[in-house]
């Protein structure tokens, strides 16, 4: 998996218009200030898979520009641990949202969707921390003879956060980056009637059953790390 494509000279939008360079420093500078060393989208929460984004654009952009942003990504990863990550045997791993300019979670929004969204983003930057989370997650994923798949909340299906076929779309890349071949190919073989049915989040399904079928073990870490 490679590209040789840079970021865009600019980035437009709704009438404002930046750079990468810029926009990137500035969200750096932001975990730098937050009390939680997260990112927020709004209202000062700061959330897990929002925030595994910018793990990454903060790994990217230190290899284009040899800037040393990824620093600050162990500041939010002990959020995470300290704060963020659930305790129990089943169910949802994270809190996925501090509160307002704080450390401490929202305790009532947790989901497996969210918890496998972040987990494949953040495979890409601490693989062998990954891998011991979805050690223990994987026993929310439910196997039907040659099949598996993840059944989301009825909430995340009601509310259009996730779906059972997005969130197990999510579980099929991370076993594919893992080298779990034989989860990975239960996974497939669930999502496929639906890949090829299509479906009004086929966009969002499709394409990361696509992704999946080319990802090679660690082949999404060394595209963001160039390792």
């Amino acid at each position: 998996m490679r590209s040789a494509h840079p970021p865009a000279p600019r980035i437009e939008l709704d009438g404002r218009s930046t750079t990468y360079r810029d926009l990137s420093h500035s969200l750096w500078q932001q975990m730098r200030a937050s009390p939680n060393c997260g990112v927020s989208c709004y209202n000062h929460e700061s959330m897990v898979m929002c925030n595994a984004h910018m793990l990454i654009n903060n790994r990217l952009h230190d290899r284009l520009y040899g800037t040393g942003y990824a620093a600050a990504n162990d500041a939010w990863l002990a959020t995470v641990d300290t704060n963020l990550t659930v305790g129990g045997e089943t169910g949802p791993l994270f809190f996925f949202g501090t509160q307002p300019n704080d450390t401490a979670p929202i305790p009532k929004n947790r989901a497996l969707g969210a918890d496998i969204w972040s987990l494949f983003l953040m495979s890409a930057v601490v693989p062998d921390r990954v891998r011991t989370w979805f050690a223990a997650w994987r026993d929310n994923i439910i196997e039907d003879g040659e099949t598996a798949h993840v059944a989301v909340a009825d909430w995340e299906r009601d509310a259009e956060f996730s779906s059972d076929e997005l969130a197990s779309a999510w579980a099929f890349c991370l076993a594919q980056e893992l080298g779990d071949t034989e989860l990975a190919q239960r996974l497939a073989r669930y999502l496929a009637p639906c890949v090829h049915a299509g479906s009004e989040r086929d966009p969002y399904i499709a394409g990361l059953y696509l992704l999946g079928h080319h990802l090679q073990p660690g082949a999404f870490g060394r595209l963001v790390t160039g390792g």
